[in-house]
């Protein structure tokens, strides 16, 4: 979203243009797949209830992403860009404390 403008003058045929209206119920619906997945993951993994203990730091992250999200704001936009960078950091913390 942070440059959609752009993507509107030129043309181009992108998810944020197409969701523009509906942005957050898109930017949800993507990141409950993500969670889903994650949870599969422990279930097919074998994992114990730490696990899903330290899942819920990476969705709360997702949470947190959600509400500091603003599509008008560039700054925001790009702040919840790069935060997606300590969301996977949580992901991998999480995969090797249970596995350590």
């Amino acid at each position: 979203f942070q440059d959609i403008n752009d993507d509107e003058i030129i043309g181009v045929k992108s998810t944020s243009i197409k969701f523009k209206e509906n942005y957050k119920i898109f930017i949800g619906l993507c990141y409950f797949i993500c969670i889903l997945f994650l949870i599969i993951l422990g279930f097919l993994g074998g994992s114990k209830i730490y696990y899903f203990t330290f899942l819920t730091f990476p969705v709360m992250h997702l949470f947190y992403q959600m509400t500091r999200f603003d599509k008008n704001n560039s700054n925001s936009c790009l702040i919840v860009f790069k935060s997606n960078n300590f969301f996977g950091f949580l992901v991998f913390l999480t995969l090797l404390a249970v596995n350590i």
